[in-house]
């Protein structure tokens, strides 16, 4: 048995996109690890970090047409292995669904690398060799990596399907011109193999000259390869492309030296998929708009805005309107396009953006907001009334969503004042809470005129006191009894009782 290998997979959490270097240690996570067992490869993915409701139903995508169902799973954590028969790098896949209502989804997946990888290069390269007095020379070179060390290899330099051992390094003459698929073959230890092909062009002078133009043409493309050309290009080939041959629809040479020069201009893409984009039907002046897009944005390349159109995500007038977006409103690129692409024209994104910088919200707050019934209008009202009454926007587009009018929730405002409950005067009533609030005001006077009367009645009282020399007590006494609060009565009574406020305690003279 081999040594184990641990295959580092990059880990791509669905709706969450969290870096690997910062996941903690229990965010959810897959670590795979493998095992040579003759001729195939046995990969343990083993899953820890969820959480969730228990039952848990994992769904397995390996990557190699195999799918493996693991449902009624009372703990997360789980271990699981997988045969691969071949070499290769396969993109596996984890869909795990625990049993909440609703069910919460975490998605998994990366890419495990089995067997050999190889690349071929060569020297001279490109490899374009002039045939001289029937020979041309080349020396291959093949990079092997991953799988079980040692390696062994295994030639096909003229692409016949004949193989024949030998080192990592090969040299070989061509005797006849034409085009090659050099080939090598690399098996591990473990018994698996990988192979790898390199085009080589062999140039005859003295063979039967092709269309010169097609010469210029395949001579053009050859100084792309291998970054911006999928092969090299022999003069019989660019001729068959011309008369369409390849592509079944015949070409003129212009459009396929146009194509070439515009893969000069425009480095992130391939002759092939420039020529391609104009065999689809688009014209190259939408191709042009796309590379000037690329450069107003900076930090979008021509090849993500090619591949977004290519898979039919965006059209290019959808991302010219995000690009719009962007630079009148400095709105982020893709948050525009997404909206673009579902149907916002030019002045719908205009508003929704000036609403955002205007309310110092995210779009997607603006979202929220249209989602529950708010149209960009009630909400520039809500934000008007929000900065008069020092109130909250949320609160109060909540309450007009509820079909309060914005009169009754301005007056609404006012009655709640700073640390009132607005929802709770809303649904008590504006006319209600006003009439409550005046009989408690009505209540509040009332209670203030009888405590300052009982304060002056109290003041009366002690000068009563000290004038007819009796105490305090005495003189209330009299008002609560005999003359039942009529003070008039009181000093009356003690004048008539008392004299003329000289009389000493005891009685009449």
């Amino acid at each position: 048995m081999k040594l184990h290998r641990i295959l580092t997979g990059l880990i791509l959490l669905s709706l969450l996109a969290v870096p690997v270097a910062a996941l903690a240690q229990d965010a959810p996570g897959v670590s795979v690890t493998s095992v040579c067992q003759e001729a195939t490869v046995k990969a343990t993915f083993d899953v820890s970090g969820i959480s969730g409701t228990a039952p848990f139903e994992f769904v397995w995508d390996f990557g190699d047409g195999e799918a493996q169902l693991d449902g009624g799973l009372a703990d997360p954590t789980m271990i699981v292995d997988h045969t691969y028969g071949a070499a290769g790098e396969y993109a596996w896949s984890l869909l795990i669904t625990d049993s909440s209502d609703p069910a919460v989804q975490t998605t998994l997946g990366g890419t495990v690398v089995i067997g050999p990888q190889v690349s071929l290069t060569s020297d001279p390269f490109p490899p374009l060799l002039p045939l001289i007095d029937s020979q041309a020379s080349i020396t291959l070179t093949a990079s092997a990596t991953s799988g079980e060390p040692p390696y062994a290899y295994a030639w096909d330099p003229e692409g016949d399907g004949i193989f024949e051992p030998g080192t990592d390094e090969l040299t070989f003459a061509y005797s006849a011109g034409g085009k090659y698929q050099a080939a090598v073959q690399v098996t591990d230890d473990c018994g698996l193999t990988a192979t790898a092909t390199l085009p080589v062009l062999v140039d005859d002078p003295e063979a039967e000259a092709c269309h010169p133009m097609a010469q210029r043409i395949a001579d053009g493309i050859n100084t792309l390869f291998p970054n911006q050309a999928g092969t090299l290009y022999t003069c019989e080939e660019i001729f068959g492309i011309k008369g369409g041959d390849l592509t079944g629809q015949v070409l003129g040479y212009g459009r396929l030296w146009h194509a070439y020069k515009l893969a000069q201009t425009m480095e992130d893409l391939t002759w092939e998929e420039i020529l391609q984009w104009k065999l689809d039907g688009t014209g190259w002046g939408l191709l042009t708009q796309l590379d000037r897009v690329s450069e107003t944005l900076a930090d979008v390349g021509l090849r993500e805005l090619f591949d977004i159109v290519v898979s039919g995500e965006a059209s290019v007038g959808e991302i010219r309107t995000a690009v719009r977006a962007v630079t009148r409103y400095q709105a982020d690129f893709y948050d525009a396009l997404e909206r673009a692409a579902g149907g916002a024209n030019p002045g719908e994104l205009g508003r929704i953006y000036r609403m955002a910088d205007d309310l110092e919200l995210d779009p997607s707050e603006i979202d929220a907001y249209l989602a529950e019934g708010i149209s960009l209008s009630q909400l520039r009202q809500a934000a008007r009334l929000a900065e008069q009454t020092g109130g909250d926007l949320e609160s109060l587009t909540a309450a007009h969503a509820e079909g309060y009018s914005w009169g009754e929730i301005k007056q609404a405002m006012g009655l709640a004042g700073d640390e009132g409950d607005l929802d709770a005067v809303l649904e008590a009533g504006v006319r209600e809470t006003r009439q409550a609030e005046q009989q408690e005001r009505k209540q509040e006077r009332e209670q203030e005129r009888l405590q300052q009367q009982t304060e002056q009645q109290s003041r009366l009282a002690t000068r009563l006191a000290a004038r007819y020399r009796i105490s305090v007590e005495q003189v209330q006494a009299l008002a609560d009894g005999a003359c039942a609060g009529d003070w008039h009565c009181v000093q009356a009574t003690l004048q008539e009782t008392y004299g003329p406020a000289k009389g000493g305690r005891g009685g009449k003279k």
